[in-house]
């Protein structure tokens, strides 16, 4: 079990849940594998917590080394790590605290354009989010590799500076910063600390401009552009501050400061580059000068996927050793926008219908639990195979399995409008396959009814099932949709075009 998933049973079930983990149950031994960096306090508190378990023996692995001990002695020294690692955190946190402050104070003049058509980029991104259950899995991670493919595919030179590699990269020179400290008190910290290690390491570098994805608590993009006073763009797929709030853990310690720090990236950046017009919207509500905002939605490695679509459902079924039936598939990261909470209800619903018709899901995340205890409470289960996290390769394999794909997401639960832009959606429409989808905000707009795909009211069930009846039932219709899916990625969303759109973007006058 992590350090994550522990804290998630504390927050969701309070101390009942600790206490059931800790003291309820009988170990044999209790093993603690550290992964070399400084211990924050939270993390010392932990072991403290794991010395007071009712188990027989404790390991402590570190490297590969293994050093067991008594409870007695694992307990002080746990206690003994507790009462150095708050004080110092608590200073360094001071420290980090007060160079995020004066970032967020600071008013950066950046160049709007290049002098010439770049030919250069840094692409940065401080988070390590791609990783998950040992796989690169969702949106990120296909986001990241395609918009640093597509600007090699482009003809620029590439060089990313990351945490750690993103998976499916072509002509990308790639540098790994690993992140040494880990900060759980106020945990954006860790990316403002780590945006300084960043910026050593990238300001030696000469580029024509500098490309981040925003994320929590990081200025090393805004940084490096101001010494090497080129451009900075700034991908912005929605406020994480926001995101923490409406569907996470609660607002972040420190949230004004880190709010500001998130104005500063945004008002200050050359270019913001959004996915969808309401994130545009809310920009230009905020104060943020539209005249600097590119509205660029998601995008899909046409010509990569081709392999997928070089072989029939069928027989993408007998190699996963799959039944032969019509099957129905989904791919996300069962969050409550993705609609996961809909589709035991939609495979019940269609069931009456197509009794043959079998589903595969490919994702996990907060839902999936809920999910699959709901399928097997509507006695479902046998139609239904749920992969849980798999690497993306294997996901598109799921996928090529299936004869329809479905992208049922919903309103955002806080009444807010829908300002995503699934990454889902672009790998069915490059896959070729007939897609049933929400007609909500960017997906209404991606997809046109009858011609690339069918579209529903959001959260109608019914509308939906009959929707996916009819495309099992017609051939015809699943070819032509598929088809003109594919050629509409193809020609509109693939990744080099997208990157063209900044480029171009970035080339004109203000």
């Amino acid at each position: 079990m992590g350090f994550r998933e522990l804290a998630d049973i504390v927050r969701s079930k309070g101390l009942s849940g600790l206490a059931d983990l800790m003291w309820r149950r009988r170990y044999d031994r209790v093993r603690v594998v550290l992964d070399g960096r400084p211990l924050s306090a939270a993390q010392a508190g932990v072991l403290v917590l794991a010395g007071l378990s009712r188990a027989v023996g404790f390991e402590v692995e570190t490297a590969g080394h293994v050093r067991r001990s008594r409870r007695a002695r694992f307990l002080a020294r746990s206690l003994g790590l507790l009462g150095v690692t708050v004080p110092r955190e608590l200073w360094l946190s001071y420290r980090v605290h007060n160079r995020a402050r004066r970032v967020a104070a600071r008013a950066y003049e950046l160049p709007g354009t290049t002098a010439a058509p770049p030919s250069s980029v840094l692409y940065i991104r401080t988070t390590s989010t791609l990783h998950e259950m040992g796989t690169y899995v969702g949106g990120a991670a296909t986001h990241t590799s395609g918009v640093a493919n597509g600007f090699a595919a482009n003809g620029l030179r590439v060089r990313m500076f990351v945490p750690e590699s993103p998976p499916e990269l072509g002509a990308v020179e790639v540098t790994e910063i690993p992140i040494r400290r880990v900060y759980h008190l106020a945990h954006w910290l860790t990316y403002s600390e780590y945006s300084d290690e960043v910026i050593n390491a990238a300001t030696s570098q000469r580029a024509d401009f500098i490309y981040q994805r925003h994320d929590l608590g990081s200025f090393a993009g805004l940084e490096i552009a101001s010494r090497l006073g080129v451009p900075y763009v700034l991908e912005f797929n929605g406020s994480e501050i926001w995101t923490a709030r409406q569907w996470g853990r609660g607002a972040p310690r420190l949230g004004k400061t880190l709010e500001a720090l998130e104005r500063r990236d945004l008002v200050d950046a050359s270019l913001v580059v959004v996915v969808s017009n309401v994130l545009r919207e809310q920009l230009v509500a905020a104060g943020i000068d539209a005249s600097r905002i590119l509205v660029n939605p998601n995008g899909v490695d046409v010509d990569r996927l081709a392999r997928f679509r070089e072989r029939p459902a069928r027989e993408w079924r007998a190699t996963l050793g799959q039944p032969e039936a019509p099957t129905v598939g989904f791919v996300g990261s069962f969050g409550l926008w993705h609609g996961v909470r809909l589709l035991p209800r939609l495979i019940e619903t269609v069931a009456r219908e197509r009794p043959d018709c079998r589903w595969i899901l490919v994702g996990g995340g907060l839902l999936y639990d809920d999910v699959s205890t709901e399928i097997e409470a509507r006695g479902l289960s046998e139609r239904v195979v749920m992969t849980n996290v798999v690497p993306h390769e294997r996901a598109l394999e799921f996928l090529s399995a299936c004869e329809v794909c479905v992208s049922p997401h919903v309103s955002n639960p806080d009444g807010s409008r829908f300002f995503g832009s699934p990454t889902k959606l672009f790998e069915y429409m490059g896959l070729a396959k007939p897609i049933v989808a929400s007609a909500l905000e960017q997906i209404g707009d991606v997809l046109e009814d009858g011609r690339t795909g069918l579209l529903c009211p959001p959260g109608d069930v019914d509308a939906a099932a009959a929707a996916v009846v009819r495309l099992l039932g017609d051939g015809a219709l699943r070819e032509s949709l598929g088809q003109a899916a594919l050629e509409e990625a193809r020609t509109t969303y693939s990744w080099k075009m997208h990157v063209r759109r900044i480029l171009d973007a970035l080339e004109r006058p203000n």
